[in-house]
Formats: structure tokens, sequence, C-alpha cells
């Protein structure tokens, strides 16, 4: 985090700029979050995942059953 008096606007004065002033309610996280939730830019993606995800926790069960034999 930059400290007040190193911020420097883009014409080089120390003057900061704040952000206008909006006539709207400010959105919860997380309803912003799920105006993004329809877009899937990698068909499929969140699908594989969850499979990886899936054989990725039966091979550590696996592996940890193994070690317990021994």
């Amino acid at each position: 985090m930059m400290k007040e008096d190193d911020k420097i606007s883009i014409m080089g004065e120390k003057r900061i700029w704040d952000r206008p002033a909006s006539n709207r309610p400010k959105m919860p996280r997380s309803q912003r979050a799920k105006q993004f939730a329809p877009f899937d830019a990698l068909t499929g993606l969140s699908e594989r995942l969850r499979q990886a995800e899936e054989e990725h926790e039966r091979e550590q069960e696996r592996n940890t059953d193994g070690n317990r034999n021994t």
C-alpha cells in the first residue's frame, strides 16, 4: 500500500484524485461474483477439474491405506 505522500497523479503533481461518487447502492460481493457465473470461457473445464480432484482424492486414499498395511 502506498503512502499518501508517494502517490503522484499522471500530471506529476502531488494531488490525489478521488473516484467519482455513485448514486447506486454498493452491490454485495456475493452478488458481484454471481453476475459472472454464467460465463464459462472454457467449456467443460470445471467438470474436468472436479474429475481430477476426485481422482486425486482416490489416489491419496489408496496411498494412505497402503502405508498403513506396511
